[in-house]
This record gives structure tokens, C-alpha cells and sequence, in this order.
């Protein structure tokens, strides 16, 4: 368990990931920041996860002045790194390595339509929230001089199943007519560190989407405002409930456990049979 001293810094500052009340419930807060679980003990990143990442980075080195083909070449073979964490996760793998250039390609589609020139990357944006006694912000993926822009990748899903010619079974990604409640809380976060309105591109191996206050009400100041206001209040709950304790056996009398949201799908058992003690879960 972390000691008074490292939760202090690990709550240092309200990013996304800490607040988000669909990623982050307040029981998985708990253990994840509070409690404290070690790196090994938590869900290594799965292939959708690590092939994001590995297609932003690109991305970036492209938008950066990289040579275009041996940045390709270069994210591509850091995929082709990646260890599956189960055995649909190695299909789901060969999936994403298969769809990697298609989806680089509508994303710099994207960032061409758009027509902003990038003058930070991965830049940490601090802003204040009412009631909330620190920072709330993260890092943005592209700055521009009027804007803030932010890369989500999607991927088609390998089912495990394989048809009668032997191919895998794919789920292709469903039409991206509006923003994800997720993703619309967390620009709006940046935004609101920022001070600047988000742009927010979305690109599969087929398609990319953009998103901004021009095209969709949602990345608009009135709805921006109440996405906003959803993460306030979050990071504020978690903020009083740490000035009750920062014990988990006390939080927990506080917070309901939820075992059936995904958050917890990954875990060991033994790590599940950790957390149950904490709560008091009679078996």
C-alpha cells in the first residue's frame, strides 16, 4: 500500500485518467491510486492499447519533419514488439499491425484537413476547477498557435473466430458520427487548461473523422462547459473523500465496489481476491 507521502503525489494533479467516471470509477480509483497496486500487478497494455499509441507517435515524428517512410517503418516494427497478453490478443495484434499504415495515413488526412501548424507536442496544460484545491489538466497531443488538437485511433476487432476460409473473424469500427462521451470529457479538460478550443480527429483503417465547435454542437463552449463540469465534480468527490482517509479499508465504507465494470476484467485472481478483502466481500 502507498504511504501518506505518495498518494499526496500521485494526486498531484487531476488528469483524465484519474477522474473520468466511465474509465476511472471511484472504486478502481481507490485501489489504483490509493491503495496502490504494483506495475506487475496491473493489466499490461493490450494490443489496441499499444497500437494507439505506437500510430500517434508516428504521427507526431511525421508532423515533426521525420522522414515519413522511416517513421512508418520505425512504429511499425515497435508494434510488431508487442507481447499479446492472451491468445486473442495475438490475433488482435496481427490485426492492428495489418490495419497500422492505413490508419497513419487517414490520420495525417486528417491533420492536412484541418490545416493547423503544430507548435507543441505532448504539452502539459494546467488549468483550475472550482473547489478543486489542484491542477486539473494532462497532456495534449498537438498544440497549435489557436487550438488543441487530439488523435484517437480505432481498430477492427478480432472476434477469435475464423470463417470458412480459414480468414479471421473481424468486427470493423462503427461509424463515428459524434464524439465519445470520454473523449468529449477529456478535451474538455484540456480546453479548459488550455484556454483554447479542441479539435478532435478520429481514424480507423477505413475512415477519419473530425471533430470541432465548426461541425458538431458537442465541441461547442455550452456543451464543452458541461463535460467540464462532469469532471469537476468527480475530481472533487475524490478530493473529499481523501480528506476523510487515505486508508482504502475506510474509503471503502464510503464507495461501492463494482466488480462486473471492465475496469476490472484483466486482473488476477489474486489481485481480485485483494480488493475483496479490502471491501469486506463476504464469499
Amino acid at each position: 500500500m502507498n504511504d501518506k507521502s505518495q498518494n499526496n503525489t500521485l494526486i498531484d494533479m487531476w488528469y483524465p485518467s484519474r477522474m473520468d467516471i466511465e474509465n476511472c470509477p471511484l472504486d478502481y480509483f481507490v485501489i489504483k491510486y490509493i491503495h496502490g497496486l504494483e506495475p506487475e500487478q496491473m493489466p499490461p497494455p493490450n494490443a489496441k492499447m499499444r497500437s494507439g499509441s505506437t500510430v500517434e507517435s508516428c504521427v507526431a515524428d511525421i508532423l515533426q519533419g521525420e522522414p515519413e517512410q522511416e517513421a512508418r517503418q520505425h512504429w511499425q516494427h515497435v508494434l510488431d514488439q508487442h507481447f499479446p497478453i492472451h491468445d486473442k490478443d495475438e490475433h488482435q495484434k496481427n490485426v492492428c499491425i495489418g490495419q497500422f499504415q492505413d490508419v497513419v495515413t487517414n490520420l495525417l488526412a486528417g491533420f492536412r484537413e484541418i490545416n493547423k501548424d503544430p507548435t507543441d507536442f505532448q504539452e502539459l496544460v494546467k488549468g483550475e476547477g472550482k473547489g478543486i484545491d489542484v491542477a486539473m489538466g494532462g497532456f495534449v497531443d498537438v498544440t497549435a498557435k489557436d487550438s488543441i488538437i487530439e488523435i484517437k485511433t480505432q481498430w477492427s476487432t478480432a472476434s477469435g473466430l475464423f470463417n470458412k476460409d480459414g480468414s479471421l473473424r473481424l468486427r470493423k469500427p462503427s461509424k463515428t458520427d459524434t464524439p465519445q462521451k470520454s473523449h468529449l470529457r477529456q478535451v474538455a479538460t484540456y480546453s479548459n487548461a488550455a484556454e483554447k478550443p479542441p479539435i478532435l480527429i478520429v481514424a480507423n483503417a477505413f475512415e477519419y473523422t473530425v471533430f470541432d465547435e465548426m461541425n458538431t454542437e458537442f465541441m461547442r463552449k455550452k456543451e464543452l462547459k458541461h463535460a467540464f463540469e462532469t469532471m469537476r465534480l468527480s475530481a472533487r468527490a475524490r478530493q473529499n473523500l481523501l480528506k476523510i482517509s487515505d486508508d482504502p479499508k475506510v474509503l471503502a465504507n464510503f464507495v461501492p465496489l463494482n466488480l462486473m465494470h471492465f475496469v476490472w476484467k484483466d486482473l488476477e485472481e489474486e489481485v481480485l481476491k485483494e480488493i475483496m478483502n479490502i471491501w469486506g466481500v463476504e464469499t
